[in-house]
């Protein structure tokens, strides 16, 4: 079955974070043109490849901090308490965009 037009521009942004940087599931639904809460879904059913750790809550926290923190450590990602910080490493809607150009 193929993937619908949202999955593809959801996985799409979702790829061009830099390792390194994470953004929020706001930030991607304002580039992907849909709602934040679409974003979690299309990760959760359809982001097995995509890099999901770098899509946060906008308190830098992860729908699952134990296993995030792994990839985080790897990728320098400074965190504490299951959130990352996101001053140092968030990028925004604005960079997301850029990036997809």
């Amino acid at each position: 079955m193929s993937e619908s037009p949202l999955v593809k521009r959801v996985l799409a942004v979702v790829a061009v974070i830099p390792p390194g940087n994470v953004t929020s599931y706001g930030e991607v639904a304002k580039v992907a043109g849909c709602g934040a809460r679409n974003v979690g879904t299309v990760l959760k059913r359809h982001g097995g490849g995509a890099a999901w750790w770098r899509v946060v809550r906008v308190d830098g926290a992860s729908h699952d901090p134990a296993r995030a923190a792994e990839f985080w450590d790897r990728e320098a990602i400074a965190h504490a308490n299951g959130r990352v910080k996101m001053h140092e490493h968030g990028i925004d809607a604005r960079e997301l965009q850029e990036l997809m150009e």
